[in-house]
């Protein structure tokens, strides 16, 4: 099967049922599983135990209209958000993602980006 490649402009992010298209300048979706190492009389086990997953979000500040406001009221309110990340090739969605973090970044040419970090479950279809 010949390798699919996709570019990012064709990533749509959705939080709690509201996308947000055109202002994601940067993404990682990371999962990580956790392994256990059991000696056993002959060889080694590994067991997976679990499966960690996190999203980083790089994307443009817009004020209290869009993303940056919907995300600080979750954090707020201490809720978790629903989170889809499309492509044209799959999908990940995380139902109960928690924001680790929401940074606010700007420098002397007077882009302002944010950043979100999430963690919980991610599946990819």
């Amino acid at each position: 099967m010949p390798a699919v490649s996709v570019a990012g402009a064709a990533i749509n992010l959705s939080v709690d049922a509201v996308q947000y298209e055109s202002q994601i300048t940067t993404g990682t979706i990371t999962t990580t599983p956790t392994i256990v190492r059991t000696k056993t009389l002959d060889s080694v086990a590994f067991d997976q135990t679990d499966l960690n997953s996190t999203m980083s979000v790089d994307f443009l500040y817009d004020e209290n209209a869009g993303l940056y406001d919907a995300l600080q009221t979750a954090i707020a309110g201490a809720s978790t958000v629903a989170v889809i990340v499309a492509s044209a090739t799959g999908t990940w969605t995380g139902s109960t993602m928690s924001i680790d973090g929401l940074d606010l970044n700007y420098d002397a040419t007077g882009i302002v980006t944010a950043s979100l970090s999430l963690t919980s479950d991610v599946t990819f279809a």
